[in-house]
């Protein structure tokens, strides 16, 4: 579960950004998130991808390409790169968000792919980040966003803060892209379900939730399994990004 640890400052403007997905209207709005994005975490470049689950091949769209240079996503897309790319292998097999050595340790590596890694780094594409945002049961659209971080640390928090705000991301394109709808009938909810989204929204971590709420810790995690079966999600930021889609809170 993800309880990124941050400080006050931080987790408000993450918290800003959260809010902020709720309003978009077009892709310039989601460039416009991923520059205040980079006000918490430093990178070079990055891009939103989006992948249907019945393609192979990692559909690029260019009007979410943040700062990618121009070239290289050309070139990515005329030559079917997302085949061979090591790090797009890997964000379709985990939701997990993992640095892009990672991806290159455990994959076994084809010609191929070596021979991508090397067309990227000519690039300046040479270390980076990535993390996925599966769709959910019903869904047929995955995002994967990726990050060039040369120069800077992409250490365990700057990973959980990315895997804290995809979500988000993904739900505002799914909205823009008209692909994600709200259902008709939304779930039901108990109290205890609900003050727990309500917190976890807020930001607290599982432990603070039984705090304020006077009950176990156990039991709290027992509500988030409930909520995520509910929601069709796989974990707490998903569930918090479609909480606030269908405003449950």
């Amino acid at each position: 579960m993800l309880e990124p640890n941050l400080k006050n400052n931080d987790l408000k403007k993450l918290m800003g950004i959260m809010h902020d997905c709720l309003y978009t209207r077009n892709h310039g709005d989601i460039l416009r998130i991923i520059n205040l994005l980079n006000e918490v975490i430093p990178f070079n470049s990055a891009i939103l991808c989006r992948k249907d689950r019945g393609r192979t091949a990692l559909k690029i769209d260019e009007s979410i390409n943040h700062s990618y240079p121009q070239k290289w996503v050309q070139s990515y897309s005329e030559n079917d790169f997302g085949l061979v790319d090591p790090v797009a292998l890997m964000g379709t097999q985990t939701t997990e968000p993992f640095n892009w050595e990672i991806a290159y340790q455990d994959l076994e590596l084809t010609s191929e792919m070596k021979e991508f890694i090397g067309l990227a780094e000519d690039y300046g594409m040479k270390t980076g980040m990535c993390c996925t945002c599966n769709a959910s049961v019903g869904e047929n659209i995955d995002t994967i966003m990726s990050f060039e971080t040369t120069g800077y640390k992409a250490d365990k928090e700057y990973l959980d803060i990315v895997a804290y705000i995809v979500p988000h991301l993904h739900e505002a394109i799914g909205r823009i892209d008209k692909t994600d709808q709200i259902p008709k009938d939304l779930p039901n909810f108990t109290l205890r379900e609900r003050e727990t989204l309500k917190w976890s929204y807020e930001g607290k971590t599982a432990w603070e939730i039984g705090v304020i709420l006077s009950i176990s810790e156990r039991t709290v995690k027992f509500h988030l399994n409930n909520i995520y079966q509910k929601l069709n999600v796989a974990n707490r930021s998903q569930a918090v990004a479609k909480a606030i889609r269908y405003k449950i809170v």
